[in-house]
């Protein structure tokens, strides 16, 4: 069984609905029974951590295959930095593409377990598709609010499944903007009896445990063990954090005998969160978003002091990377590896590049880089990708001097 406990006050949250704390507004943190972590694999998807997951009755689970992504060690690129321990961990592979259907997977179970018709939710593409689908496979109706500048292709997708979908004027990159939508959403799923699906921890503390089994897959992927250092794409904050509130638990399970270190990866031009890692103070929100990384922009990130908080924890750091580094690295990767992601996930694999010049990985380490998305989410970024790469077009005569 689970318990909701403040982060702040440590005060138990009696209401299983709630989002925050209701004696001092702080974030809800999911607890569980420290002596049992039995392994479900009778149940699908990411369900088979039931234990460290807040269900009350399997009846409920919502799936649709998510987790047990592959974990593919480098063929190429690691070699190429002298990194021979490099993975990456493809969330591009979960059924909607992206590592957000394990938190819809958790979200839309328990919006059955509290009895709730409705979802509803801000996203840029990615968790908006994932909540369409899982809410569409549970039969109930979904809202979605999305970015004024959010890439029409993703939009697409998550129409297919069937939701309401809304953009925002100026959200994603208008502070204000982004703080009133939040604010707005969550008076009307009060109003409505319908439960708030933000990927982000102060937000939706349930469905963000279903992040936190990427910790928990890569460490039995590494045989029990824990790399040394994992790199996350960060735009709000709550996936990083529930990675590291995995490892943490699965070391209090006994099954590793230390932590790895992580570190917070943010497209430069919108990155509050290097930045106040960098001056060593809070996270403040940013006027303006100078990047086009789909995904990972938030001027003003819900988990970002939670962030701070865990790099401190695991003695990590943060770093920021330019679009074009991004983009270079999504060529790399479909070009070197044949692993496909969008920009907003290819920033991982820029980040170790740059710290393996700068001497801050040795080259010894295990080395984890987490690719988010899948690389179709982007059609644009795909254009810009191909756009120098010339198509001859030739006789059927001239294909046998191919090669020659």
């Amino acid at each position: 069984m689970f318990q909701i406990v403040c982060l702040s006050c440590g005060q138990v949250c009696a209401d299983p609905s709630r989002a925050n704390c209701p004696h001092d507004g702080g974030v809800l943190d999911v607890r569980y029974d420290p002596d049992s972590f039995p392994l479900r694999t009778d149940l699908p998807g990411i369900w088979r951590y039931a234990a460290r997951l807040p269900l009350t009755d399997a009846k409920h689970i919502v799936s649709l295959g998510e987790g047990d992504t592959p974990m593919t060690p480098s063929a190429q690129l690691g070699a190429a930095i002298n990194l021979p321990r490099l993975y990456f961990k493809n969330e591009g592979l979960n059924p909607t593409g992206s590592y957000k259907d394990r938190i819809a997977s958790a979200g839309i179970t328990y919006l059955r377990q509290l009895g709730r018709r409705a979802w509803a939710a801000v996203s840029s593409g990615n968790a908006g598709a994932s909540l369409a689908a899982y809410g569409a496979r549970a039969g109930v109706d979904g809202y979605l609010f999305t970015l004024e500048r959010a890439p029409r292709a993703k939009i697409a997708q998550i129409m297919a499944y069937g939701p309401q979908v809304m953009s925002v004027k100026r959200l994603g990159y208008d502070p204000a903007a982004e703080k009133a939508t939040w604010a707005n959403i969550a008076a009307l799923c009060d109003a409505r009896n319908w439960l708030m699906l933000i990927t982000a921890r102060s937000d939706s503390p349930h469905a963000m445990e279903g992040a936190k089994t990427i910790a928990y897959e890569i460490c039995q992927d590494l045989n029990d063990e824990a790399p040394d250092v994992v790199y996350v794409p960060v735009g709000g904050g709550g996936l990083l954090s529930s990675i590291w509130k995995g490892f943490k638990e699965w070391r209090e399970a006994g099954r590793i005998s230390r932590l790895p270190r992580m570190v917070a990866v943010q497209p430069r031009g919108c990155d509050p969160i290097t930045q106040a890692w960098q001056a060593g103070r809070p996270v403040a929100p940013l006027d303006d978003c100078a990047s086009a990384l789909s995904g990972i922009i938030l001027t003003s990130p819900p988990d970002g002091d939670l962030v701070l908080q865990d790099l401190r924890e695991s003695d990590g750091w943060g770093l920021s990377i330019a679009d074009a580094g991004a983009y270079r690295a999504q060529a790399e990767l479909a070009r070197q590896e044949g692993l496909f992601v969008e920009p907003a996930a290819a920033v991982v694999w820029a980040a170790v590049q740059a710290d393996r010049q700068s001497g801050r990985l040795r080259g010894d380490e295990t080395v984890v880089a987490l690719l988010t998305g899948i690389g179709f989410k982007d059609s644009a970024a795909i254009q810009k990708m191909t756009a120098d790469i010339a198509l001859p077009l030739i006789e059927a005569e001239e294909i046998l001097e191919v090669g020659a």
